[in-house]
């Protein structure tokens, strides 16, 4: 039986219960892939997982794997793989359903990978799927934003934030941005950031009003939930739209849906496990961002590589705001 290494969890906790064992490499069901990884991103949401506060995916099964994406190459295809573009050598990036990215390799349908160009960064590669079609997606398809729009993105220099800051000012918005320290201030203005709100130091439903003299902004793209939720609503234009794709301060648990009245505002939730799973929209939305990729339209900020062995170096750093952009491992 050939066998991997693999990061499991046993228990939630700290970043210390991150493992480094060897497991089975699994064998590609038929319509699958067996994908060899040669880089891994990590993300927020991997942090919640790991201390069970991730109340999108369902209940873990102990020991269990991490990880939403990876890039690398098909190893081996299951029957009934009949995609032109996918065969044994080609290179990929997987976005995984089911966490498991965390190991040298991993098993998924085949016509949910994306065929990646030879030469194409691998730091890129492995660094656009998650982050990459999360912007893309709430700023084309969930809210359509027009030029002369104001859209307000919570941690703008976090590896969303960067690229929704990019692809906004590319469809003619101005972009205010919140964040914590002059550093991130700074680096969210190098990527296009019209304004900063520090939110340690200012009201920022207060700053965002005027910012907009009194008007409010047209979008909220909010990562953080709780903590930012309901003066999301109090910041928001009239026929305004506030988009929640995390809860990286805990969870919005109750909502009045009349106080969207007042304002005729719009509350949406976006999670990209509902583009994941349709081959109809994964590709399509892949390729547009690395389209832009391609033309210069966008920079993706990659704050460190860590070994594969020090992924628990690379959680801590993430859960403790130390980052600014995405963190990756190398297999």
């Amino acid at each position: 039986m050939q066998t991997m290494k693999a990061m499991l969890i046993r228990e939630f906790g700290p970043p210390s219960v991150l493992k480094l064992e060897d497991v089975p490499v699994p064998e590609p069901a038929p319509g699958e892939a067996l994908i060899k990884h040669d880089m891994i991103g990590v993300n927020f949401a991997e942090t919640l997982m790991r201390r069970g506060l991730y109340h999108r995916g369902g209940p873990f099964k102990f020991p269990s794997k991490l990880g939403l994406e990876a890039a690398g190459r098909v190893a081996k295809l299951g029957k009934d793989v009949s995609l032109p573009d996918i065969r044994e050598g080609s290179r990929v990036a997987a976005v995984y359903r089911k966490p498991s990215a965390y190991a040298q390799y991993g098993t998924l349908p085949a016509d949910q990978l994306v065929p990646l160009p030879e030469d194409l960064p691998l730091e890129v590669a492995a660094a656009f799927p998650v982050q990459g079609m999360t912007a893309y997606y709430m700023l084309h398809e969930m809210h359509r934003m027009q030029p002369g729009e104001t859209v307000l993105i919570h941690a703008v220099a976090g590896g969303v934030g960067l690229l929704a800051t990019q692809m906004a000012k590319h469809l003619g918005a101005r972009v205010i941005g919140t964040t914590s320290s002059m550093e991130k201030a700074r680096l969210a203005r190098k990527f296009g950031a019209d304004e900063i709100i520090n939110y340690a130091e200012q009201d920022w439903v207060r700053e965002a009003r005027r910012l907009t003299d009194g008007a409010g902004v047209n979008l909220i793209l909010d990562s953080v939930g709780q903590a930012t939720f309901d003066g999301g609503l109090k910041a928001l234009a009239d026929f305004g739209h506030l988009i929640l794709f995390g809860s990286a301060s805990g969870i919005v648990e109750h909502m009045v849906p009349q106080s969207l009245m007042r304002g005729s505002h719009t509350v949406s939730g976006f999670w990209l496990h509902s583009v994941r799973e349709r081959p109809d929209l994964i590709r399509p939305t892949a390729e547009a961002v690395l389209k832009l990729y391609s033309e210069g339209k966008l920079e993706f900020v990659i704050d460190e590589v860590f070994p594969f062995a020090d992924a628990a170096k690379a959680h801590e750093k993430l859960e403790n705001r130390r980052s600014s952009g995405k963190l990756l491992l190398k297999l």
